[in-house]
This record gives C-alpha cells, structure tokens and sequence, in this order.
C-alpha cells in the first residue's frame, strides 16, 4: 500500500511506536557513563568512619536547637574560672605599643587621631614634571613611596572624621582634600617622567638593533665593547 493510502489507525500506531521508541532512547544515559552505572566499588579508596562512633559526648549540642549541655556531662573550664571584662577604664591596665612600629606611618607626626586643619595647611607644592625629569631612579621610587604613605594617613583621617562627625562630616575635609590634590599630582607626574624614560630607552634600543656600530650583547664588565666605529671595523678586517 502506497504511504499516502495507508490507513489512519496503522498510522496512528507506527508514530506511537517511533515517538515511544525515541523517548526511551533519550531516557538512556549516554554510552560513556554506562560504566559508572556498573561500577559497585566505592570511588575513593579512604576507608569510611562512622561519625555517630567517635564515642563523642557533645555529638548532638547545638546552640541554635537548645539541647544545651546534659545533666551527666561536665565542662574542662569552669564558669566561675572564667576572666571577666574590665568596665572601668581607670582600673584596665595600659597597653604598651612599641614606640617605632610601622602602623604610626598612618598618623600624622604628633601621633594624633586627627591633625588640625592648620597642620593640613602645612604643606608645600607638588613636584613639577621639569624637576621629576632631573631625579634618578631611586629618588623617584622614594619620593612615590613617601606619596603613598602621605595619601594613606589622609584616609584614615578621612575614616576618623566620618566616624566622629556621622553624615554631617568634621572640620578638615576642605584641608585634606587640597593636600590629597597635591599628592596626587605629584604621583603622577612621576608615572609621567617615568613613561618618558622608557619610550626613549625603547627608542634607543631599536636603533641600536638597526646599527651597525653598536653591539648591544657586549659584555662591557668583560671589557668587550658595546660601541665600534666603522672604520676600526675595516682596519681590523
């Protein structure tokens, strides 16, 4: 029978069939993870310890369900034995703090919480591009060092403020944010000069590559020149 003449019912029943046959197929995990399907052994080969075995009496106390402590257990410390809080402040014991520790870095000199907004107009100018240019590496690698720190300590009085003084802020917020200015500015022209330096060093590289004279290999602690002219080049050949 041609498949346009095939009864309604046998059709009915063969797409029952396919779409029935196609479902269990999709049903069935894929071929490569039959195996662990199979497998009976256990995958780590850590012999298993039973945790309600431990022989732990405070297996089970939870503070969150109440259980609590039971009648026949016995802490090792005693509540009596327990340190109590100092609340007065004349009777608790000074802390010593070591007079040269680092942490002082984040305070102002005076070692005070907060400097006056008179000491944060103590202050001088940032430093010029023209006068970065004239210091060496380790004067810049300073200098960057010391406006670090600088910006530092004006956050944590930053912090301090907004902890005393809440939403509405404190005295010195105008101040700190002048001097933030300068430091930053400083910094920058730092990263400036020291950009500067390396498009000239890279610049000098490539060309000596392209020159002749100039042997960039040499090993000038050898005594091997990293400069020959041309002529002394000829002579000797």
């Amino acid at each position: 029978m041609p498949p346009h003449k095939m009864h309604c019912t046998s059709a009915s029943l063969l797409k029952t069939t396919l779409l029935s046959s196609s479902t269990r197929a999709s049903a069935l995990p894929p071929s490569f993870l039959l195996p662990a399907f199979t497998q009976t052994s256990p995958f780590s080969s850590t012999p298993s310890h039973n945790a309600r075995k431990d022989h732990n009496r405070n297996r089970g106390v939870s503070a969150l369900r109440h259980t609590g402590i039971g009648k026949n257990q016995r802490l090792s410390v005693r509540v009596s034995a327990l340190p109590q809080p100092v609340v007065d402040p004349a009777r608790r014991s000074a802390v010593k703090v070591d007079p040269d520790h680092g942490l002082w870095a984040f305070f102002p000199k005076e070692r005070t919480r907060l400097s006056t907004p008179e000491e944060l107009n103590m202050r001088g100018r940032g430093w010029t591009i023209q006068e970065l240019r004239a210091k060496d590496w380790d004067d810049l690698h300073k200098l960057w060092w010391t406006c670090v720190k600088e910006r530092n300590r004006i956050a944590t009085g930053e912090v301090e403020r907004k902890r005393l003084g809440g939403r509405f802020g404190m005295y010195g917020e105008f101040e700190a944010g002048e001097r933030l200015k300068e430091v930053k500015g400083t910094m920058s022209g730092v990263r400036f000069v020291l950009t500067e330096r390396w498009y000239a060093w890279e610049n000098a590289r490539v060309q000596g590559m392209e020159d002749e004279e100039v042997d960039l290999y040499a090993d000038v602690e050898k005594g091997e020149r990293a400069y020959v002219p041309r002529e002394e080049r000829e002579d000797v050949s």
